[in-house]
């Protein structure tokens, strides 16, 4: 197990520095999207939207994906895939996040 030393303890992240936070990322098969939505209504962090009724992450400055997988776990189709969870660099050590699997239902 590792351990945080105390200057490693009292940082705090600026959450909308791009220097600080990489956000995470999700990738939407286009073909099997049916344009339901749900994804959209399940997202916490509102990175999705629809555009010719396909859902797309957005890409704008206002993307702020946490690479939960709410959207994922939600989708009819299967369409959606979680790639890649939130990282804070410089800030936080990496303590091992495993891998990115799906959400319990």
């Amino acid at each position: 197990m590792k351990y945080l030393k105390f200057s490693e303890k009292r940082r705090i992240p600026i959450y909308n520095d791009p220097n600080q936070i990489i956000n995470g990322r999700v990738d939407i098969d286009t073909d099997k999207c049916n344009g339901c939505g749900w994804c959209i209504r399940a997202c916490p962090a509102d990175a999705l939207v629809l555009v010719d009724k396909k859902s797309t992450m957005r890409t704008d400055i206002f993307n702020e994906c946490i690479g939960c997988g709410d959207c994922a776990a939600i989708c009819p189709e299967e369409a959606i895939k979680p790639v890649k969870g939130v990282e804070y660099t410089g800030f936080y050590k990496n303590l091992g996040h495993g891998e990115m699997v799906m959400p319990r239902l």
